[in-house]
């Protein structure tokens, strides 16, 4: 069933592609050209602050006024027809810049390639994609960057990229990022095991954390990272999204996807909104009589000691942490009354 419902979900993404981006007025360049890659690193204190360059020239930014080499550097990787004003990558930057002052934040803006046919441009993109973020990156790296202070994170397709650079920056420059954040990692072509390309997976770093909200639809089904985390299951339809909205890539459709950009940014702002409890399934995580043993937090403050798959639930809204009460899948009232 669930590979039916993939696969109409994945023949409607195709069909409906360009009509979705004439509908959203997107980027006329669509040349595919690596040169026409940016970075834009924000020095402000919102996302109206920036100074973009291309791809090429990223050693420079170590002379720019506010990047500071030796701060921690923040890498967002955006996804699937994107652009850089989307709303996905001004929550994110905006928690970072708003509540971590003095962290060096880029985004890395490959726009142009991703846009067209998912299959047969963007997701073949992200292998290319990948490997001048990385050749770029080790010049920055070279330039007087901290390797061990560099957070890699992609949402969707950008978390391939993500994983396409971290993984050439290993193998090609013997340089290994510490961490590796992807947030619900684009599921078509990349699942299962290198159907058509090679997903994010734990080797890419020293630390991969995944953040799933749409397993099995948008997003990856399965585990992919070192701390794989599963919210309210980490599966459509997240709770306060609609749950009838057939449109492909519409808002409404992709609201379970886009949650997992939502509660890291909320993370980014409250660290410890959002515990987990490790289990080896959701329905065992609500059946677990201890959820606080081996607890960690997911998002931000996630502890890179952890491994495994790690289980909570959140609330419909904004405020999406629940705190410790997230841990509890069912009432306290009612485990309580269980225990006794």
């Amino acid at each position: 069933m669930l590979f039916v419902l993939f696969t109409i979900k994945f023949c409607l993404i195709l069909s409906t592609t360009a009509e979705n981006e004439n509908q959203t007025s997107i980027l006329p360049d669509r040349s595919n050209r690596i040169e026409d890659i940016y970075v834009r690193f924000y020095n402000g204190t919102s996302t109206e602050d920036y100074v973009d360059m291309p791809l090429s020239q990223a050693s420079r930014l170590v002379d720019i006024k506010g990047f500071d080499k030796n701060s921690p550097t923040v890498l967002y990787i955006h996804g699937f027809i994107e652009t850089a004003q989307q709303e996905s990558i001004q929550v994110v930057v905006n928690a970072y810049l708003e509540s971590r002052p003095g962290t060096n934040v880029i985004l890395l803006d490959w726009s142009n390639m991703s846009h067209g046919s998912y299959l047969l441009n963007a997701a073949r993109n992200t292998k290319k994609v990948g490997a001048a973020a990385a050749e770029h990156l080790n010049s920055l790296l070279e330039a007087g960057l901290c390797l061990d202070k560099v957070h890699i994170i992609g949402h969707s397709l950008g978390s391939h990229v993500a994983g396409y650079t971290a993984r050439d920056l290993q193998h090609t420059y013997n340089k290994t990022v510490k961490r590796l954040t992807a947030l619900d990692p684009a599921f078509p072509a990349f699942y299962p095991d290198g159907v058509v390309m090679e997903h994010v997976n734990a080797k890419d770093a020293e630390f991969v954390d995944v953040i799933h909200t749409d397993a099995g639809g948008y997003g990856a089904p399965v585990r992919t990272g070192t701390v794989d985390f599963w919210p309210n299951g980490g599966k459509s339809i997240q709770p306060g999204c609609p749950r009838f909205a057939p449109v492909p890539l519409s808002d409404d459709n992709l609201c379970s996807h886009w949650r997992s950009w939502r509660f890291y940014a909320e993370s980014v702002r409250s660290p410890e909104a959002f515990p987990a409890s490790p289990a080896d399934s959701y329905h065992k995580f609500r059946d677990n009589p201890c959820p606080e043993q081996g607890m960690i937090y997911m998002g931000y403050k996630c502890d890179t000691s952890a491994n495994g798959n790690f289980y909570l639930t959140t609330n419909s809204a904004s405020p999406f942490g629940k705190g410790m009460d997230g841990l509890y899948p069912k009432s306290k009232k009612k485990l309580d009354k269980n225990s006794t």
